[in-house]
């Protein structure tokens, strides 16, 4: 995954990997996400779906203007770290910095501990 493409000339770039694209928590997360306005904040947000187009668009209809892109199958999560345990899909948030460095990492089996807002916008004020 190009990070300096998705994060453009902001000084960061917040990556939400879903566990699927019909998981309703991650889905929560995803509004979320939208309604933080991160953008004005100078950082770009795209949100990472396992599978192919089918599942990316179900994402889009819930995501607002923030830019929903494939996993390429779960290779994009795999190469973040997140893996299956079992049959369930590892989900998380990463946030880069504006020069690609990984700095704050919130990733579970279960999608309620993937993803906190208050300690994401904390993290994205240290930028």
């Amino acid at each position: 995954m190009d990070i300096d493409r998705l994060r453009g000339d902001g000084k960061g770039l917040v990556l939400y990997f879903v566990r699927a694209a019909n998981c309703p928590i991650c889905m929560r997360h995803v509004k979320t996400l939208a309604g933080e306005r991160l953008r004005e904040r100078g950082v770009a947000v795209a949100v990472v779906v396992p599978g192919g187009a089918a599942e990316v668009e179900r994402v889009r209809r819930v995501a607002g203007d923030l830019r929903v892109v494939s996993s390429d199958g779960v290779a994009e999560h795999r190469a973040a770290g997140l893996d299956r345990t079992l049959i369930m899909q590892h989900s998380g948030t990463l946030l880069f910095d504006g020069h690609g460095q990984e700095v704050y990492r919130l990733t579970a089996t279960m999608p309620q501990g993937s993803f906190n807002a208050a300690a994401l916008s904390k993290a994205i004020d240290r930028l």
